[in-house]
């Protein structure tokens, strides 16, 4: 019988993403072997002008690099919108697989009004 090593993460806890804000979480997945990432996107009573959009980037750095430094790698393998209709709700779910060592999600673009967002991986880190 094989055991799974599996383990909740947050990349972004349940939060409001402000009008014109970007919202991030990142992973460092180098001693894992992937999961399954969930996003969600809330739209308030009021929607935003503009959607709020949900990218999911990943690097090929086996050390997570800093935004904006020399070398980064980040390649977006997924973006998703929400609309600007009021209390939409934008869900998703993504198999991220054994080989991305970097993991980032950002929620960004909307205007006038916040939306809530949030990111959570459930990461396999041994199969005994």
């Amino acid at each position: 019988m094989s055991l799974a090593t599996k383990t909740a993460r947050t990349l972004v806890a349940s939060t409001a993403n402000g009008a014109g804000s970007t919202t991030r979480g990142r992973l460092d997945l180098t001693t894992a072997f992937g999961g399954t990432l969930t996003l969600k996107i809330t739209n308030g009573a009021t929607g935003p002008t503009a959607q709020a959009v949900a990218n999911v980037l990943i690097a090929h750095n086996a050390t997570q690099p800093a935004a904006g430094s020399a070398g980064v790698d980040w390649k977006t393998i997924f973006s998703a919108g929400n609309g600007t209709t009021a209390n939409a709700v934008g869900e998703w779910s993504l198999d991220i697989p054994v080989g991305v060592m970097q993991l980032e999600v950002e929620f960004t673009g909307n205007t006038a009004q916040a939306v809530t967002v949030e990111a959570y991986f459930s990461e396999l880190t041994s199969v005994s």
